[in-house]
């Protein structure tokens, strides 16, 4: 028998001997590859391919084209995503037209696509519209019906069973509430929005006489195709060239060869941008095995200490140093591999539920269920690998074992080695700096950072926890006898120390950098109105729209005058733009912060007083006069200000110059607008004024809350294209997601160190049972036992938890400096030319959280320890 097979052998019966160990370790090594299993299964399931959204997206039909309006040649991939086109400079194609490039033979049917708003019993919502004949073969598939029929007239629409609305109910579609009737419920499609009603082509989405350009903003035009034979590669790059998308069966089914696909621009930036992303996920995965050798090593290095009479015996017959390291080595693999198993299968099988419970396209919104066996394979040799590298350490200890004293059953006193702890401090000091570097170079750089720092704590930790339970002289007996068996028994007690460390660090630095973004949106955040005031506007308000809101503010404020601004259209009624054509010279990263008044709004001398700030008497009357007041110096010449006027149709832009009379006013600092104009220089300018805001002046009142909410509601009911804000000065609407990611990093966190400090202090009984006993022996109560228990839990979390969450303030710093230094990289220019100051560094730490965490965790780990902590007394008979 090979010493391979041997050990192998040694090693099954040692773990079925030690059943409650092993499972220790399967358990560490196995939640691991349960967790990541699922997430890649459920990932893998809910991410649907192209190929896999053939009949969501095409339903029976060979193709769909997208017509991109160029005149110009456009790339796409193979799935008819465009990557490269120039300007929309042609009217779209009508049917006849895509009938004729698509050639005879070939069968087309229209579906459209935008968005639009229904009635839903307490407020308007936004559903997804869509527009295509669901009769048609070509469509069928697509919505697959729960119940009725699909659309025969214009007046009917099918709604996804998700809807409220009833079969036989009457939807009010639209603010012009246009009845339709639904005849039907469909199945919604996988990653689509929640709310979709879907009716006849040109029933939903409005467009021209001649039903060609489509006038809704961001309405999506598309053609299905039915063709006498498949849609080829070569046919799609031919429909290209006419600028035309192209969405193929055939391609999708049988892509072509990658040296016939064209490749995208910028390549070399994706390349380096794909490379940094896999240094980081590999540095990740290293700090993911070391967590995992944190947690599990000590179960082994107890373990080892257990069997060494065994392990001496066989050294005692003839057993070689690598005989002794392949038995331990044999634990770890066998171990490694049974948690590999075990945790993909139950991984797999947590996928399959959560997968039945949402429900498999068409019953539910996920694709088709799906298992990456290749990355689930990854990970399995990713755990095996781990449980080999757990017991590495212990393996080379066996080699080093001293036959006599094992024999004679005395303990070996742990070496100091006194490099390790000098060498520790060397790889922290390194991996400070690394993070430091990592603010101005890359994310990648941090994690190696925190890699390096991380191996400095493995070995600075055994001459810590030393020193720590060299401190417990004064400490009650329970405490005192736990503190010091963690220090005498340090291989296994630092590695726990040090993962639960590793646990409340990436908390720690998580918590700061989502407190510090937090802060740095705030520092970050440009005003829109001066502060205080309340905005109602609207670009595309019609005047009967407005004479319905002006009675619904003055009931809403009563005696509260009202400013109006203005901005200028052509007489197609297109909004146009003024930009002054001299002024100040920013700078090439600059980015101009604009807002819903635009560079020069129209107005009179209140609009004036208010966006400047200050009452200027001079300035406001020569407002009055027809001038402009332009608020850059610099962008008025001889009294004169030159503005380009440039407006963007459905053809070019066209811009011309016109002359306005001027002044200019000096304003310190950024400004929200470059000037204001007057309402008759853009009638003389060939153009008409249209009412774009209402404005209350903060002078005079200061909406609350209340009063905000009591107005945006009724006015928002006359139509979609009006809105209200009163400017607070901060973010007003903060996303919970920083707050849920705060979270799951402390449940996180939690679990980590619970479970690591769990796992030692179940390990440190066990090995302390014979202690305990004699303790019993002698008189000692359950309740000491139970001290002793909380003591060692107490000794492993009160020391990891604090040391990670101060040690985790040195990477969310750097992560919170990093993105500072990514922000103001664009630095920001107010409309009138004026930089505004870099923000800087901004460190927030939440206190409060880090505080709950230090203090709670330690308290939560002893309680329980309390708890389960076992008193009952095991008489052992003793030699010796």
């Amino acid at each position: 028998m090979s010493a391979l097979l041997a050990a192998l052998r040694i090693s099954r019966r040692g773990i079925g001997r030690a059943r409650a160990r092993s499972a220790l370790i399967i358990v560490m090594i196995g939640l691991p590859v349960l967790a990541i299993t699922a997430v890649l299964t459920f990932g893998a399931t809910e991410e649907i391919r192209p190929e896999e959204r053939l009949t969501m997206d095409l339903g029976s039909a060979d193709a769909k084209l997208t017509d991109a309006r160029s005149t110009q040649p456009i790339r796409q991939d193979e799935a008819g995503r465009i990557w490269r086109q120039k300007e929309r400079d042609r009217p779209p194609r009508s049917r006849a037209d895509m009938q004729a490039l698509i050639g005879q033979g070939s069968r087309i049917i229209p579906m459209n696509q935008s968005f639009g708003e229904f009635w839903a019993g307490d407020g308007y919502a936004i559903a997804a519209v869509r527009e295509v004949d669901l009769r048609d073969p070509m469509a069928g598939g697509m919505f697959p019906l729960v119940r009725g029929h699909y659309p025969q007239a214009a007046d009917e629409v099918v709604v996804v069973a998700s809807m409220k609305a009833a079969v036989g109910e009457t939807l009010r579609y639209s603010r012009d509430d246009v009845p339709k009737r639904v005849v039907g419920k469909v199945v919604r499609q996988p990653l689509s929005d929640g709310n979709t009603i879907i009716g006849l082509p040109g029933s939903m989405i409005p467009a021209t006489a001649t039903s060609v350009p489509l006038s809704v903003p961001g309405a999506d035009r598309f053609w299905l195709v039915d063709a006498p034979g498949p849609v080829t590669w070569n046919e799609t790059l031919r429909l290209n060239r006419a600028g035309v998308a192209v969405e193929s069966r055939a391609v999708l089914e049988d892509p072509p060869p990658a040296e016939m696909m064209p490749q995208p621009a910028g390549g070399q930036i994706f390349t380096s941008f794909r490379g940094m992303t896999i240094l980081t996920v590999v540095l990740g995965v290293i700090l993911v095995v070391i967590e995992v050798v944190l947690l599990a090593g000590p179960a082994f290095a107890v373990g080892l200490r257990r069997r060494r009479g065994e392990l001496a015996l066989i050294s005692a017959q003839g057993g070689s140093a690598r005989h002794l390291k392949l038995v331990v080595l044999a634990d770890g693999l066998t171990l490694g591999l049974a948690a590999a198993v075990l945790g993909a299968a139950l991984g797999i099988g947590v996928a399959r539920g959560i997968v039945s419970y949402i429900g498999i396209w068409p019953a539910g919104a996920l694709g088709p269920f799906e298992v990456p066996f290749g990355r689930i394979a990854l990970v399995a040799a990713l755990a095996v690998f781990s449980g080999l590298a757990a017991a590495a350490v212990p393996a080379v200890q066996a080699a080093r074992v001293d036959v006599v004293a094992a024999l004679a059953g005395r303990r070996a006193e742990p070496r100091n080695r006194a490099g390790w702890p000098l060498l520790g401090l060397v790889l922290l000091v390194a991996g400070v700096g690394a993070m430091a570097f990592g603010v101005r170079s890359s994310s990648a750089v941090m994690f190696f950072g925190g890699v390096l720092g991380l191996l400095g704590m493995v070995m600075v930790a055994p001459m810590l926890v030393r020193l720590v339970g060299g401190l417990a002289g004064g400490l009650p007996l329970p405490l005192r006898l736990a503190a010091r068996d963690a220090a005498r028994n340090r291989g296994r007690t630092a590695p726990a120390v040090v993962a639960v460390l590793a646990a409340a660090a990436a908390f720690s630095a998580v918590a700061v950098e989502v407190a510090s973004d937090a802060r740095l949106a705030e520092k970050h955040y440009r005003a829109l109105y001066p502060i205080g005031t309340t905005a109602i506007y609207g670009a595309d308000v019609t005047e009967e729209s407005w004479r319905k809101i002006r009675p619904i503010v003055g009931k809403t404020l009563p005696g509260v005058p009202l400013l109006e601004a203005y901005h200028p259209v052509d007489a197609k009624g297109v909004t146009v733009n003024f930009h002054p054509r001299d002024g100040r010279v920013g700078c090439r990263s600059c980015m101009t912060w604009t807002g819903p008044l635009g560079e020069l709004p129209a107005g009179g001398p209140g609009l004036l007083r208010l966006l400047l700030g200050r009452t200027d008497l001079a300035a406001e009357a020569a407002l009055a006069e027809g001038k402009a007041v332009l608020f850059d110096p610099g962008t008025v010449s001889d009294g004169r200000v030159r503005l380009d006027v440039w407006s963007q149709t459905t053809d070019k832009v066209k811009p011309r110059v016109v002359t306005v009379p001027a002044v200019a006013v000096t304003v310190r600092g950024p400004s929200l607008v470059t000037g204001v104009m007057p309402v008759g220089a853009i009638t003389k300018a060939g153009l008409a004024p249209r009412l774009s805001h209402l404005i209350v002046d903060p002078a005079v009142a200061v909406l609350t809350p209340q009063q905000h909410q009591r107005l945006s509601g009724p006015v928002r009911a006359v139509t979609s294209k009006v809105a209200v804000q009163t400017e607070r000065g901060t973010i007003s609407n903060r996303d919970d997601r920083n707050d849920n990611v705060m979270w799951i990093m402390a449940a996180f966190a939690s679990v980590v160190a619970l479970g690591g400090t769990f796992a030692a202090a179940g390990l440190a009984a066990a090995d302390a049972r014979p202690d305990l006993d004699t303790l019993s022996a002698v008189g000692a109560r359950p309740g000491t036992r139970r001290l002793v228990a909380a003591g060692q839990a107490v000794f492993v979390a009160g020391l990891g938890v604090p040391l990670g969450l101060l040690a985790g303030l040195v990477p969310g710093l750097a992560m919170a400096g990093q993105r500072a230094l990514e922000r103001d990289a664009v630095q920001g220019v107010g409309l009138n030319g004026v930089l505004y100051g870099k923000v800087g560094l901004v460190l927030s730490v939440p206190w409060p959280a880090l505080l709950a965490v230090g203090v709670g965790l330690p308290l939560a780990a002893a309680l329980i320890a309390m708890t389960f902590a076992g008193t009952r007394v095991t008489p052992v008979r003793r030699t010796g």
